[in-house]
């Protein structure tokens, strides 16, 4: 069975789950790390997300990352293919860093934002690496309870459901942290029904009856036709093995359009023209940088 293309709302709050590949380290040195908060630092930069929690393990990463209307995934391709490409750089490897695909699942705030905060930065203690939280120096738990705090992090959202007072709302959520509880099986196994979403069977429905409204009816095969007689390109190159600038550009173009409009996910899009996704994110940054040069 196919995948589910990937939910995209804007605004929405996402549980993102990076894993190494093979289950292998991620970071190698507190150096690696430090380059990693640095990218990804960057990255909400450039497209507009936030990012209300996080851990860093030695083999995997949680973030809670909240984003506007740019899908998810195109922070996550940046700033992992930068990171691979720095590490395996200076580790004098080759191949993959990171796992293929990335979990990434659409939250209900009202019910989970508070829980997955917890399940976040509790990761540590419940892999017994630390006793206590507060232990760890690389997850955000610390700056929520006054430390100070990297200018990837924010805080305020989550603090509020604690009090209107800063001071207040810190000791509350230090409380809330300390208290005895089970990690709820929602944040552990994927909804039965839609494993894209964190929420219950309203939620669920909610999100997809939204999405169902927002996709558009238009085909991959009508957007490539378009695209193609707007360059008068024949379609057949592009799915060619032969390299070609102009036509590395065109197949960004349609990857971008196709995301942005609901109609294909990237995977789809690569597979069409006889790519791999990790190619097709190549030509897609070039297409964006390009663009961005000439804009300045």
């Amino acid at each position: 069975m196919p995948r589910k293309p990937r939910l995209h709302v804007p605004g929405g709050l996402y549980h993102v789950i990076l894993r190494g590949n093979d289950r292998q380290a991620i970071f190698y040195a507190d150096g690696d790390r430090h380059r990693w908060m640095r990218l990804l630092g960057n990255g909400i930069g450039r497209y507009h997300c936030r990012i209300h929690a996080y851990c860093w393990m030695t083999n995997h990463i949680h973030m809670a990352v909240q984003v506007s209307d740019l899908p998810l995934g195109r922070l996550i391709s940046w700033v992992v293919s930068q990171y691979a490409k720095a590490t395996n750089n200076r580790l004098h490897r080759s191949g993959h860093l990171f796992e293929r695909r990335y979990r990434g699942r659409l939250v209900d705030t009202d019910v989970h934002l508070l829980q997955l905060v917890r399940y976040i930065h509790n990761n540590p203690v419940e892999a017994r690496v630390v006793d206590d939280p507060a232990r760890y120096l690389w997850s955000s738990h610390r700056a929520y309870l006054g430390h100070r705090r990297p200018g990837l992090l924010t805080t305020d959202w989550v603090l509020s459901f604690f009090g209107q007072s800063r001071l207040r709302s810190v000791k509350a959520y230090g409380r809330f942290m300390a208290e005895e509880h089970q990690i709820p099986t929602e944040l552990l196994e994927s909804n039965p029904d839609d494993g894209r979403l964190l929420g219950d069977d309203d939620f669920t429905d909610r999100m997809n009856d939204a999405q169902t409204a927002r996709r558009s009816s238009r085909t991959l095969n009508a957007l490539i036709t378009e695209c193609c007689q707007r360059y008068n390109i024949a379609e057949a190159a592009l799915a060619s093995p032969r390299r070609s600038r102009l036509h590395a550009r065109l197949r960004a173009e349609i990857a971008i359009a196709a995301q942005d409009q609901r109609i294909a996910t990237l995977h789809d899009v690569a597979r069409y023209f006889n790519r791999s996704d990790s190619a097709l994110c190549h030509s897609i940054r070039h297409y964006i940088n390009s663009r961005r040069g000439s804009d300045l």
